[in-house]
C-alpha cells in the first residue's frame, strides 16, 4: 500500500522538529544528571572497594 497521499509527511516532520526543539533542553537537563549520578555512584564504589 502507497501512504504518501494519505499522510502529510512535511507536515509531521515539522511537527516532530518543533516537538525536538522544544524539548531537547529539558531531556539534556535529564539526561545530565542521570550520567552525573551514574559517575558518582561508580566513584562512591570505587572508593568503598579501596577500603576494603
Amino acid at each position: 500500500m502507497y501512504f504518501g497521499n494519505v499522510w502529510d509527511w512535511n507536515f509531521f516532520w515539522q511537527v516532530f522538529q518543533n516537538f525536538l526543539s522544544s524539548e531537547s533542553p529539558f531531556v539534556l537537563i535529564v539526561v545530565a544528571a542521570m550520567v552525573v549520578g551514574i559517575l558518582l555512584a561508580v566513584i562512591v564504589g570505587a572508593i568503598k572497594g579501596m577500603r576494603n
